[in-house]
């Protein structure tokens, strides 16, 4: 019988899901040590697999993740609903999103995954009941962070159902005389390379830039963040420093401020220099750590 190590090994370096699986349910069967995060390992399985369009396995390995308590397992859980949506398991899947809404009553979050779940697995009229619901929830609360992002991505919605436009599109942020095509979000990051640069004209920065493999794990976890909640894949916006202080200049802000990072990171977006995110299993990782995707951050 394999080891537990030689069962890591094919998960890390296969190309096969499948193959990944059961060496994962295999580590499973022999009772692994307490310090092995096996939930996390189906967590990241289940989101390669709906990365390929294997849904199914996706329901699969996520299921395992929640039973063995993966890291995020609030976002796991919508994961899995949003998943069984996918995977064409319509009733199941919307049952467990009504669950999630009784648990997480009033909050326009969990309204929204179901929104974004709705709207792509092809559900359009569904989706718009969601984010109706959501943006009233988030206008209840007061909550001005949420009411921009919904009425944006309410918009795009009511342009996908052929629908003219009503108060809060003329609200929204990206509205204009024609609806956008798509929605595109680009989270902005320094690159490895910058990081030194980047702590020399802003030492503030240091908690988040002084370890630059755990910097990246964070960008990973905001960009799952973002898909998770849009619907859509983000893409990385790579800051060189003196391009961000020319921009920040430019545009009258302040270069040491997030808004400064997030509109430069959206101005890369627009002009095409952001990067496709995620890369596959076997491909380098983004990040630029010479490791592959799925031994690194993915």
């Amino acid at each position: 019988m394999a080891s537990i190590s030689e069962l890591l090994s094919v998960y890390e370096n296969t190309d096969a899901l499948v193959d990944a699986e059961d060496a994962l349910d295999q580590i499973a069967a022999m009772g692994p040590p307490e310090d092995l995060p096996l939930g996390d390992y189906y967590d990241g399985l289940a989101e390669v697999a709906a990365d390929e369009g294997d849904f199914v396995l996706a329901v699969r390995a996520q299921r395992r993740a929640i039973e063995l308590g993966c890291e995020h397992l609030e976002l796991g859980r919508d994961m899995l609903a949003w998943y069984l949506l996918k995977a064409g398991d319509r009733d199941e899947g919307e049952a467990a999103f009504a669950r999630l809404r009784v648990e997480r009553a009033g909050d326009p979050h969990v309204v929204s995954v179901l929104a974004n779940a709705r709207m792509d697995s092809g559900d359009g009229h569904g989706a718009l009941e969601a984010y109706d619901e959501a943006l009233d929830l988030a206008k209840s609360a007061e909550d001005q962070g949420w009411i921009d992002q919904l009425r944006d991505e309410r918009q795009y919605c009511r342009f996908e159902n052929g629908l003219p436009p009503d108060e809060d599109d003329h609200l929204a942020g990206k509205a204009h005389s024609a609806y956008p095509q798509a929605t595109h979000y680009s989270v902005a990051w320094f690159p490895r390379d910058q990081i030194e640069a980047a702590l020399a004209h802003w030492p503030s920065l240091v908690d988040d830039l002084n370890d630059p493999d755990a910097y990246c794990r964070t960008i990973e976890a905001r960009l799952q963040d973002v898909r998770s909640e849009t619907g859509r894949q983000p893409s990385i916006a790579p800051l060189r420093v003196e391009q961000l202080v020319e921009f920040a200049e430019e545009n009258g802000i302040d270069p040491d401020s997030g808004a400064a990072r997030s509109r430069f990171a959206a101005e890369l977006g627009r002009v095409g220099e952001s990067v496709a995110w995620p890369p596959g299993r076997n491909e380098p990782c983004w990040c630029g750590s010479g490791r592959k995707y799925k031994r690194c951050c993915g």
